[in-house]
């Protein structure tokens, strides 16, 4: 008997433009729920940075081109 396992889509990085335009989405309020997860999913998989809903949420009153230089900017983990 096969046991069920669990295949997680590929999904393609997206290049720097593209997760500039789904942070304006986001920060808009554009999109579904699941849109907005989809998004969310796609930028995590696509920038260096692991904190991306925390960084897109402390972004209060900055642009969405600052949002994603601090995606870019990798999070380091001091042990």
């Amino acid at each position: 008997m096969a046991a069920d396992v669990f295949v997680k889509p590929i999904v393609n990085k997206l290049n720097r433009s593209e997760v500039t335009e789904r942070i304006e989405k986001i920060s808009e309020g554009l999109g579904s729920d699941e849109e907005v997860n989809v998004w969310i999913e796609e930028i995590a998989e696509s920038v260096p940075n692991r904190q991306v809903i925390e960084t897109i949420m402390a972004g209060n009153g900055v642009s969405a081109a600052e949002i994603v230089d601090r995606l870019y900017k990798a999070d380091v983990i001091c042990l």
